[in-house]
């Protein structure tokens, strides 16, 4: 080993060291040769080769400091070179987490995108289209891409990171599960549309055919119970946001799929009969709350996978005697006034179709002695929408088409008709005529089940088509479907129900807006209702007036204003109309109403105002079945009420 003193002079050769005097490297001091070394603490000492005698005392030999420049400059290379391949490693595994990391979520945000684009524009039509099966295809392709560069080893490390390990892993399982999401949409999507797209005829095939749409929504919906979505604690902000809106949205689909096998379950168990339900035939030109008036009644018997509806009769030829049926509850309360259980006609004074069903039901019985087992609501808007799917239909020598229905039955069918002309009985049943050729049309043709679920769908999304029923599990499957009719705690509507007798609201639009206003700690709605009579000149008198013994000119409306609010509206007032002819509770909802007149040309606003908890809320709308639909104008926002539409704050 060389070694080198800190400080280095000339030495004599023979000459023994001097303290204090500089000693260069490796001199024998007798012989030139010799070298130094550490003896003590900081006491320089010369020590001779080996062969040489020890000529210094250690006491009073000397040692100079010395370091290993060598090896020390050995050590520093090393350890520079450590520390480069290190960083270099280190700057290259955080690079390549960089690209997967960035690629996995290109991926995600393709999928996600792909998933909701299905999402919005899914309808009972897309069913059946080959369209959204390939684009939930490509977001599953999009998903498993994503897994792939969440899976790589490189991020390994990263998992055992108490906090960033987290947010890691709970990105890494929504991932899969969005994957695993639309791998079973697709899957349920193609079964699906294997079976609506096979020809079907009435009978025992349909209800096959509705038993396979129900196994398979169920086995769909086994499919994405138990889906892990990581851990849902310790998130970060954003991530936590979308977890629980994937959470959400998963459960959402989840009960959707159980809904849809229940409801096929409930088709299926009906039309295999025998069933008989009571048909309810609305008139939109003259406005109930929530539907048009039941103007013609009749039933329908089921057997066998086939629907068959007898003749329809006027509603008015049906009438009871005080006491023969009960009303009880809200609905005495509310509407007794009426005599809601004395005339069909009189029905409907709710929006809670759940609650003037059985009561129709048992009115029908009381007047015929005919048990049946559920009731079934159609308007002319549903007409419309099942012509879509049957194609055009005869009813007294006219042809009447999806096109045309509407101004036939609201309009044309009245055209000349007096309360005294011999022709008004037999015009004023073309809706329960068409209703029942619409109804046989679809028993009579290998029917195009992606139409008809269309209609369907869009008639029972406006309230166009409701149906209840006397079995309590029937009745569960209407309720989850939308199709019940019934309200829940978060309904808000308004009605403008027709006691006139006549045939214009088409002619009396409804525009409804809504106000939000924080007050304190919660929040004040205001709800303002605009209505004009724009009734023309020339409507005939049956439909327009004026009738004998009424003192009510030409044209002129008369009806109650109704609203339905939220069950936890408080401080609840209505102005602009007459006194409150309604006000209280109507299930799960408030109802207040007041009676409104206009002639022809006039106009009225009502204003309701109304108080809920929170300053953060939502309320949704109800359809009122109205044609044309009211509009609806909430913060800003502008809407009709032909589907039901939340309004946020």
């Amino acid at each position: 080993m060389l070694l080198v003193p800190i400080v280095a002079g000339p030495v004599r050769g023979g000459e023994r060291p001097v303290p204090g005097e500089r000693t260069p490297v490796g001199t024998d001091f007798a012989t030139g040769s010799g070298t130094m070394s550490w003896s003590g603490p900081r006491t320089p000492c010369w020590k001779p080769e080996p062969s040489q005698p020890s000529q210094c005392p250690r006491t009073r030999c000397l040692e100079y400091p010395v370091v290993a420049v060598r090896e020390r400059g050995g050590r520093r290379r090393r350890k520079w070179l450590i520390v480069s391949v290190v960083v270099v490693v280190v700057v290259v595994w955080l690079l390549v987490l960089g690209v997967k990391t960035m690629s996995a979520y290109r991926h995600d945000k393709q999928g996600l995108a792909l998933l909701e684009q299905v999402k919005s524009n899914l309808g009972p039509g897309d069913l059946t289209s080959s369209g959204s099966v390939r684009i939930l295809d490509q977001a599953h392709a999009e998903f498993t891409s994503a897994q792939s560069d969440l899976s790589s080893p490189f991020f390994a490390p990263i998992t055992i990171v108490p906090v960033v390990g987290r947010q890691f892993r709970s990105v890494k399982a929504l991932s899969t599960a969005a994957g695993t999401v639309s791998s079973v949409g697709s899957s349920f999507l193609s079964q699906v549309h294997t079976v609506v797209n096979q020809p079907h005829s009435a009978g025992p095939e349909r209800v096959t055919s509705i038993r396979t749409l129900a196994t398979i929504s169920a086995s769909s919906a086994s499919r994405l119970v138990g889906i892990d979505t990581g851990p849902s604690q310790g998130l970060v902000a954003p991530l936590a946001r979308k977890y629980n809106q994937f959470v959400g949205q998963l459960d959402d689909a989840r009960q959707r799929l159980v809904k849809a096998a229940a409801v096929s379950a409930a088709v299926a168990n009906i039309l295999q009969g025998p069933q008989t339900y009571l048909v309810l035939a609305a008139n939109n030109a003259e406005m109930r709350a929530g539907s048009g008036a039941f103007l013609d009644v009749g039933v329908a018997e089921t057997g066998n996978g086939s629907l068959s509806l007898g003749a329809l009769g006027p509603a008015g030829d049906l009438h009871l005697n005080p006491g023969e049926v009960t009303v009880t509850g809200d609905l005495q309360r509310n509407w007794g006034w009426l005599d809601p259980s004395l005339d069909f006609r009189n029905l409907g004074l709710t929006p809670q179709f759940d609650v003037t069903a059985p009561l129709a039901a048992r009115m029908w019985t009381a007047t015929t002695g005919q048990p049946v087992d559920g009731v079934l609501a159609l308007d002319v808007v549903g007409l419309r929408q099942l012509l879509v799917a049957t194609g055009p239909v005869q009813v007294g020598g006219t042809t009447v088409t999806s096109d045309t229905v509407e101004q036939y039955l609201l309009h044309d069918q009245y055209d000349g008709l007096t309360y005294t002309s011999d022709t008004s009985n037999d015009r004023q049943d073309a809706l329960g005529a068409l209703a029942r050729a619409v109804l046989a049309q679809l028993q009579g043709q290998s029917t195009d089940l992606k139409s008809l679920a269309t209609s369907v769908s869009s008639a029972v999304a406006g309230r166009h088509l409701m149906v209840w029923s006397q079995n309590p599990a029937h009745q569960a499957a209407w309720v989850v479907s939308g199709v019940s009719g019934s309200l829940t705690p978060g309904s808000v509507g308004v009605s403008l129900v027709n006691l006139g007798g006549n045939k214009l609201d088409p002619f009396v639009p409804v525009h409804v807006e809504v106000t939000t206003l924080a007050s304190g700690p919660n929040t004040a709605v205001t709800m303002t209702t605009r209505m004009t009579n724009t009734t023309p000149s020339g409507v005939s008198q049956y439909a327009a007036g004026p009738y004998p013994n009424n003192p009510a000119p030409y044209g002129s409306y008369l009806g109650v204003i109704t609203a339905n609010l939220p069950a936890r509206a408080s401080h609840i007032t209505m102005t602009g109309a007459g006194p409150l002819a309604v006000k209280g509770a109507e299930g799960s909802t408030w109802a207040v109403g007041a009676p409104v007149t206009m002639d022809q040309g006039a106009s009225a606003t009502v204003v309701t105002r109304f108080v809920l908890p929170g300053r953060h809320g939502s309320m949704t709308v109800v359809p009122s079945t109205r044609v044309p639909p009211e509009q609806w104008t909430a913060n800003g926002r502008t809407f009709d009420d032909s589907a039901q539409t939340t309004i946020h704050w």
